[in-house]
């Protein structure tokens, strides 16, 4: 028997007989072994195809339509290789035309048609109804316009406790006032306004500007989810709220009077209705004002008792933020005395005549006021008087004029001591024709 055994051993034959069977048993198992199907889960990035015919028909993907999702794949070896390698599932959406959820089947870009012996279970809950289909969520397109609100934007203006100055805060200011917002018409319709919501964190004493946040509330007055909100699409993509901040502050006034017809500051006494203004405005022009002058008075072209009320001039970029907008004045001159007199109109001297300009005094006499020291008036006669009326101002005009400024001349005595006025108070009325 044993040399049987060895006679078998010795055989070549036996040998490559064996080979063969082994060969063939181990070919076996390796196809066995890849053909074989395996389960993992793998995340697959969604492409989705046909989105313009979605916009034809008004149409968008929900912003919850995910992007990536988890699968538990089930697959051959040499299927497996190939969609680790390409980890992509195609869901053609060219079919739906209206909105809502629909279930649509994909494919992984891994393969051009979906291999029978592959299969895909979603891991996430709500993403599909069947087998190798996905829940897809369309929603309707529409826009509105919706002016921004700046309800939800709290400061606090700076409070200095100085007693001539102070800051206010003006209308809150918020760019844009309008915002267009695309998005799915369900949401649209619950939107009853939309406030830009800023903190101010620290007192304000100049005008600042920062960015907000975007907040759209309902008509019961519920805030809309950020989730909402995700789903909108917004025409800018930024809005600022402005909070204008202006200094007020307590400024002098201070009149000027213009010397003349023996009048001046040391023989005048004046009283005005206020002494100060408040004004609001930019703090780089009111920090540096020292004070505001009042239009100009000419002493020798108002009577030793006067009252005149002067509006108050306001700087570029200020205003007034409290009182009146003028000041009166009541002012007397001491140790200058009047004379009314009447001139003949042969009198007065034109200066300044333009060219082929021929003028003359309506009137026959001038009632005049003149003023001057009290022993020029006691001496005064008519003839020695001059009326000067410049015409510089009136070129190309014709007809009757209306001349308010003049002055006179009073023999030798110098013309800043003397002053007049037409009685009517209305100015010398002059005819005038051209050549």
């Amino acid at each position: 028997m044993r040399n049987a055994i060895n006679k078998l051993l010795d055989n070549r034959l036996v040998w490559i007989l064996v080979s063969i069977v082994a060969a063939f048993l181990i070919w076996l198992w390796v196809v066995n072994s890849v053909n074989e199907n395996q389960t993992r889960a793998l995340t697959f990035e969604v492409q989705y195809e046909g989105l313009a015919v979605l916009e034809n028909y008004n149409l968008r993907l929900a912003a919850n339509q995910p992007d990536t999702v988890l699968l538990q794949v089930r697959a051959s070896a040499t299927d497996m290789i190939r969609l680790e390698q390409n980890r992509q599932i195609i869901v053609d959406v060219s079919g739906i035309s209206e909105a809502g959820e629909y279930d649509v089947a994909f494919r992984p870009s891994a393969f051009s048609t979906m291999a029978g012996n592959v299969s895909f279970q979603f891991m996430q809950m709500g993403v599909s109804n069947a087998e190798n289909t996905i829940v897809v969520r369309t929603n309707r397109i529409t826009g509105r316009t919706i002016s921004l609100s700046t309800a939800n934007t709290h400061y606090v203006i700076s409070e200095p406790g100085q007693t001539d100055y102070f800051y206010v805060g003006g209308q809150l200011r918020v760019y844009p006032e309008d915002i267009q917002i695309d998005g799915p018409e369900e949401i649209l319709e619950q939107i009853a306004s939309i406030e830009v919501e800023v903190e101010f964190p620290t007192p304000l004493t100049a005008t600042t500007t920062k960015p907000g946040a975007l907040r759209a509330y309902s008509y019961t007055g519920e805030r809309i989810s950020d989730a909402s909100l995700a789903e909108l699409v917004f025409s800018q993509d930024s809005v600022s709220v402005t909070v204008p901040v202006h200094m007020v502050r307590n400024v002098p006034l201070v009149p000027i009077f213009i010397p003349g017809a023996g009048a001046s500051e040391d023989n005048l006494s004046y009283r005005q209705s206020q002494e100060t203004v408040w004004l609001m405005g930019e703090g780089d022009v009111l920090r540096d004002l020292a004070y505001l002058e009042l239009p100009q008075v000419r002493l020798d072209q108002v009577p030793t008792i006067y009252s005149v009320r002067l509006d108050i001039p306001t700087p570029a970029l200020t205003e007034i933020y409290d009182g009146p907008g003028y000041v009166d004045i009541e002012l007397q001159v001491q140790e200058v005395s009047e004379r009314t007199m009447n001139v003949p109109a042969g009198r007065v001297v034109f200066t300044n005549v333009p060219e082929n300009m021929t003028p003359s005094v309506v009137i026959d006499m001038l009632a005049l006021v003149i003023r001057g020291p009290e022993e020029m008036l006691a001496e005064l006669d008519e003839s020695d008087i001059s009326v000067l009326v410049s015409l510089a101002d009136y070129e190309g005009r014709t007809g009757r004029l209306i001349v308010e400024e003049f002055s006179v001349l009073v023999g030798e005595w110098p013309p800043e001591t003397i002053g007049a006025m037409d009685l009517p108070g209305q100015g010398i009325i002059v005819n005038v024709q051209w050549e």
